[in-house]
């Protein structure tokens, strides 16, 4: 009898763990290190990702290898196309693409070969029907979040911040920890600008045709909305 409910306790600690996995794909580490992404390959992608040279990444796919070349200049900061690779779950790899100013990724689906945007990190919606990627400009103080359908299509993109209402690009609340609901709808904590005290959730909503975070809520200087 002691057997058998450690055999049933053991079972539903590892089904609840496989329930529990993240479903997001991200950039960790100093992946211009060779000895870390060597690391991070072997790990997660062996096999699947082989870095062929300094200047060139391939992803095997059921429809063929699929090469990723950097572009020169190699050795100035902030210049050229450099790609790395970040993660990989579920048969979708994340690498990551530094594109002169603009720190973002792409994904590679094995089972496809099909090639679509990324980001440095990238949430998966439940359904695997769509998932946000998240992008670095840089000299930002913030991050482009954007919406695409799992063939790369996209249908939304702004800021990881609500917008002040003024002249000049504020953020009102910053935005963080976003989350697909079971319904495909996708969430985030709001925390004002200037009360980081004062939190609350949203949801991405169209309305009229525009995608927007409601609930506002006033943070002490825009018209709640």
């Amino acid at each position: 009898m002691q057997k058998i409910s450690l055999t049933l306790s053991l079972i539903f600690c590892l089904t609840g763990a496989a329930a529990a996995l993240p479903d997001k794909l991200g950039c960790k580490g100093d992946l211009t290190n060779p000895k870390v992404e060597r690391v991070l390959i072997a790990d997660r992608a062996a096999g699947v990702v082989q870095r062929i040279s300094k200047h060139r990444l391939t992803v095997q796919t059921n429809n063929g290898p699929k090469d990723f070349y950097d572009e020169p200049p190699y050795d100035e900061q902030l210049a050229g196309v450099h790609h790395y690779f970040c993660d990989r779950r579920e048969g979708i790899v994340l690498l990551m693409m530094n594109n002169q100013t603009l720190f973002t990724g792409l994904l590679v689906n094995e089972a496809t070969g099909k090639i679509t945007p990324g980001g440095e990190s990238v949430w998966l919606s439940q359904d695997r029907r769509a998932y946000l990627a998240s992008e670095q400009p840089d000299g930002m103080d913030g991050n482009v979040w954007s919406v695409y359908s799992i063939d790369g299509r996209k249908s939304w993109s702004g800021y990881n911040f609500i917008e002040g209402d003024g002249a000049t690009l504020t953020a009102e609340a910053y935005l963080s920890d976003p989350v697909w609901t079971a319904n495909g709808e996708l969430t985030a904590e709001a925390t004002c600008a200037r009360n980081v005290d004062k939190k609350w959730q949203v949801k991405l909503v169209k309305k009229a045709g525009v995608w927007d975070w409601k609930p506002r809520k006033f943070c002490g200087y825009l018209r709640p909305g």
